[in-house]
């Protein structure tokens, strides 16, 4: 006679991401599973009161950068220019980017610190991984990230958008350095903020879910893969051929991918763009050259002026984190 356990154990649960159960349990209203589907739902911050702090940063010559630390000594935040940040500007341009997000029926959601005490939370893109079944939390290897997490553990609890692991201990990742290339394939930038350690945190986290994790080493100049590889199509990609590695393009032209080019004279963080949906791009309108070869190539560029924010060490991409895309 088996017992009540043996006989409970029919309905055991084997891998909960290939269980109907998972959907009936979180629902569907998350997840990204590639880069280019049409945007649902999406978290950004508007610059606020955080900002102002910056007034209390020196300019520093070696850093080519207003640096603001606190009273230990820790860099708080940064500001690239040598005048004060214009916090009008920055949420005028913040306000535009949102209101063409809006204007493409996105969902817009807000990451708050009531404190004012985090500066740059600005960047989204950096709190946590999306993936297809949910949330992985990221840990930031720069002091001023820290009070991020707190708040984006918070933010994804309240809204039961499931956090399925997180970087811990010495392991480092940030966002910009990570996107969904299609449901199985995954690519991280290992770079100055994001380490070994880290890596194969997340590659063990992407495997429960059977996605592949390709690793591209960035130059020591940039710290993120999102300032020379995103995704703007089904098939085609925006990539700075003078920051990433020949086989990696190559391995990328095999699988069937167009490359457009951006154009090194264009200024810094163009490549920053993001897909709204396949073949629509929201794109810096100071990257003109770089938008005619968009165009040339077929890809419909919707222009906002972000040099305010710029300034702050970001662009779009950074900007932005997708919680929702439709599968394609």
């Amino acid at each position: 006679m088996p017992t009540l356990q043996m006989y409970m154990d029919r309905s055991r649960i084997d891998n909960m991401f290939k269980s109907d159960v998972y959907e009936e349990v979180w629902g569907s209203d998350f997840g990204v599973n590639n880069s280019v589907g049409k945007i649902r739902k999406i978290l950004v911050h508007c610059p606020g009161e955080e900002i102002k702090q910056l007034s209390e940063g020196k300019y520093e010559e070696e850093a080519g950068a207003r640096i603001l630390k606190n009273k230990n000594g820790q860099i708080r935040n940064y500001w690239k220019d040598d005048k004060l940040p214009n916090l009008d500007l920055l949420q005028k341009q913040h306000h535009e980017l949102t209101d063409i997000l809006a204007n493409e029926n996105i969902e817009i959601y807000y990451l708050e610190d009531p404190t004012n005490y985090w500066t740059n939370l600005t960047f989204t893109r950096d709190v946590a991984l999306m993936t297809p079944k949910g949330a992985i939390l990221t840990r930031f290897a720069m002091y001023f990230h820290q009070g991020d997490t707190f708040y984006t553990q918070k933010f994804l609890a309240d809204r039961n958008i499931p956090i399925i692991g997180a970087i811990q201990g010495r392991g480092t990742i940030e966002g910009g350095s990570f996107s969904m290339l299609d449901p199985h394939t995954a690519i991280v930038g290992r770079s100055v903020r994001i380490n070994d350690e880290g890596i194969e945190q997340l590659r063990t986290l992407l495997s429960y879910q059977e996605i592949n994790l390709i690793v591209v080493d960035m130059p020591a100049y940039y710290i993120h893969l999102d300032e020379a590889f995103v995704p703007v199509d089904k098939n085609k990609i925006l990539v700075s051929t003078f920051i990433l590695p020949h086989w990696f393009l190559k391995m990328l032209q095999e699988k069937g991918y167009e490359l457009i080019e951006t154009d090194r004279d264009d200024p810094m963080l163009t490549n920053n763009c993001i897909a709204l949906e396949p073949g629509k791009v929201l794109f810096s309108s100071k990257g003109l050259k770089t938008m005619k070869n968009l165009e040339k190539a077929g890809i419909e560029v919707v222009p906002v002026d972000i040099t305010e924010i710029n300034k702050l060490g970001g662009g779009i991409h950074c900007s932005t984190l997708p919680l929702c895309r439709d599968s394609i």
